[in-house]
C-alpha cells in the first residue's frame, strides 16, 4: 500500500505541475490545440477527428483513442487531456505496485524505472504539451505485466487500446510481444520440443494478428485520404517524403546522416538508462530491447524523416521507445529478489539512473526537470511565459476565455492562445484548414488593419491589446476590459 500511495502521489504531483505549466502559457504548439479540437469535433459538429490545424486529421493519423476521452476534454478543455494521462499512469502505478509476479525489490525497481526523470520529460512534452504517443508508456507497462502473468484476456484488451492510440500502435504492440516470447523461448531452450512448440505457435499467431492490424490501419488511412475533402494533407504524401529522406540519410548525405546518428545515440542512451535498475540482469534487458526494437526504430525513422531527423529526441518521439524499454524492464526482472540487501541495491541503482538521466536531460536538451517540477514557483507564474505578459492583459484574456461561448472560433497573436482552450483556436498560418473564420481576434494595439468583415467591431483592450470581434460580443469584451483596468500611471 505504501508503494502504491507513493507512486500515485508522484503521478498526481507531476499532473499538478503540468496543469500549472499550461496555466502559465507554457504549452503553445499548434499540435496541442489540434488534439483538443479532434477530441471535441465528433460531439460538437459530427466530424471525425477534425481540427483547425490540419483539417480532416483522420487522413493523417489514426488517433481514435481520443474519442473515449472526449468527455474529459468537453468538460475540462486542455486539462482533460492531462487527466487522460493521469488515469492511465495511475492505473499502471497501481498495477505495478500490486504485481503478484514481482516481489518488493522488483516492484520498487520497475516503479523507479517507470517514474524516472526521462519519463517525466515525456509526460511534460515541453512546448507541445500533449500527443497521443504519451499514452504508450502506461499502456506498454500494463501489457507487459499481463503478458508476464499470463493474463491473456486483459493483454488483448490493452493491445486493442494501443492500436487505437495511433497507426504505429500495432508495431509497438508487436515489439512488446517479441520481447515477451523471446524471453519465454530462451527460458525453454533446454526443454523438450513439446514444451516450447505451443509458445512458438502462440508467438506466431500473436505477431500475425499485429501485422494484420497494422495493415488494416494503413489501409484505413489510405481510404480516408481519398474519401475526405481536398485539399487535404494525407499520410501517403508524408510517408513518401519521409522514405526519401531515410534513403538519403542511409546513403550518407551530409547533415541528414549526422542528425540520424545523433538521434540513434539518444535512443540508445534512453534504453540503457531505463533498464539500469535491472542491475546484474541489465544485459538480459538490453538483449530483449535489441531483439524487439527494430520494427519500432523503423517506424520512428520514417516519422522523423519528414522533419529531416532534426527532432528525433522530441519527448513524444521518445515516448514509444521509452515505453518499450519499460516493458523490457518489467519482463526481464526476476520474480524473486528477496532480502533487505536486494532492496538497498535496487534503491542505489534507481538513484544512479535518476542522477544520470537528470544530467543527460540538462546537457542534451537543456531541460531542467527541477524547474518544471517546482509547483510553488509555477503557481506564482515564475519562469513561465505568463510572467512576460502584463498582469492586466493576462487578467483580461483569462476573463475572455472564461466568458466566451465554448467552441467559438477565436485567434490570438503570439503565445496567448492557451487562455482560449475552451474555444476553437484558429491559427492564421493554418487558416485554410480551419472549420470557421475567427469570430474574435486578439491583435496588437498598434495594428491598423481593416476589420475582417462586415459586422465586426474594434474594441481597445488593456495595455498593448486590441480586440476585433463580432459586434454582438462587444458587451462581453467591454465587461472584461473594465475588470482588468490598466495600472495607474505614476
Amino acid at each position: 500500500m505504501a508503494l502504491a500511495a507513493a507512486g500515485l502521489l508522484l503521478v498526481l504531483y507531476a499532473a499538478l505541475c503540468k496543469a500549472l505549466l499550461f496555466h502559465g502559457l507554457e504549452y503553445t504548439h499548434t499540435d496541442f490545440f489540434s488534439f483538443i479540437e479532434m477530441s471535441r469535433s465528433l460531439f460538437e459538429t459530427g466530424e471525425l477527428l477534425r481540427d483547425n490545424v490540419y483539417g480532416h486529421h483522420a487522413a493523417i493519423h489514426n488517433y481514435y483513442l481520443l474519442l473515449p476521452f472526449s468527455p474529459l476534454v468537453l468538460a475540462f478543455g486542455a486539462y482533460g487531456l492531462t487527466l487522460s494521462l493521469v488515469v492511465l499512469h495511475a492505473w499502471a502505478v497501481l498495477r505495478i505496485a500490486s504485481a503478484s509476479s514481482l516481489d518488493q525489490p522488483g516492484r520498487v525497481a520497475v516503479l523507479g524505472g517507470y517514474l524516472s526523470p526521462i519519463a517525466y520529460a515525456v509526460f511534460d512534452d515541453p512546448g507541445f504539451g500533449f500527443h497521443t504517443e504519451l499514452w504508450y508508456p502506461p499502456l506498454c507497462a500494463l501489457l507487459a505485466l499481463d503478458l508476464r502473468e499470463g493474463r491473456s484476456r486483459r493483454a488483448i484488451l490493452l493491445a486493442a487500446l494501443m492500436l487505437l492510440v495511433k497507426e504505429d500502435g500495432a508495431v509497438l504492440c508487436a515489439c512488446v510481444l517479441v520481447a515477451h516470447y523471446a524471453l519465454r523461448l530462451s527460458e525453454l531452450r533446454a526443454a523438450p520440443r513439446d514444451a516450447w512448440r505451443p509458445v512458438a505457435t502462440a508467438a506466431a499467431w500473436s505477431l500475425a494478428a499485429t501485422v494484420v492490424a497494422f495493415a488494416a490501419g494503413m489501409a484505413l488511412l489510405w481510404v480516408m485520404g481519398r474519401a475526405l475533402p481536398q485539399p487535404q494533407e494525407t499520410a501517403e504524401v508524408r510517408i513518401v517524403d519521409a522514405l526519401r529522406n531515410v534513403g538519403h540519410a542511409i546513403a550518407g548525405r551530409g547533415r541528414l546522416r549526422d542528425n540520424l546518428a545523433w538521434g540513434l545515440a539518444g535512443y540508445a542512451g534512453v534504453g540503457v538508462l531505463t533498464l539500469l535498475p535491472l542491475g546484474r540482469r541489465l544485459w538480459r534487458g538490453l538483449a530483449l530491447l535489441l531483439v524487439s526494437s527494430p520494427p519500432l526504430l523503423a517506424v520512428l525513422l520514417v516519422s522523423a524523416g519528414t522533419y529531416r531527423f532534426r527532432y528525433m529526441l522530441w519527448p513524444h518521439r521518445l515516448a514509444a521507445l521509452s515505453a518499450l524499454a519499460s516493458a523490457c524492464l518489467v519482463l526481464a526482472f526476476p520474480s524473486v529478489v528477496s532480502g533487505r540487501r536486494a532492496l538497498l541495491r535496487v534503491a542505489a541503482l534507481i538513484a544512479l539512473t535518476w542522477t544520470a538521466q537528470l544530467v543527460a536531460l540538462e546537457r542534451a536538451e537543456s531541460y531542467s526537470a527541477r524547474a518544471r517540477l517546482d509547483a510553488l514557483a509555477l503557481a506564482r507564474g515564475e519562469g513561465t511565459r505568463a510572467a512576460s505578459v502584463a498582469p492586466e492583459e493576462l487578467r483580461f484574456l483569462r476573463c475572455l476565455g472564461g466568458r466566451l461561448p465554448r467552441g467559438l472560433p477565436v485567434s490570438a497573436f503570439g503565445d496567448l492562445h492557451p487562455v482560449f482552450h475552451y474555444q476553437s483556436v484558429v491559427f492564421d498560418a493554418r487558416a485554410q484548414y480551419a472549420r470557421h473564420a475567427p469570430r474574435l481576434r486578439v491583435v496588437p494595439a498598434a495594428s491598423d488593419g481593416a476589420l475582417p468583415e462586415p459586422g465586426f467591431c474594434r474594441v481597445p483592450g488593456p495595455g498593448a491589446l486590441e480586440v476585433l470581434a463580432d459586434c454582438g460580443l462587444v458587451p462581453l469584451v467591454e465587461g472584461c476590459r473594465q475588470e482588468a483596468p490598466e495600472p495607474a500611471r505614476r
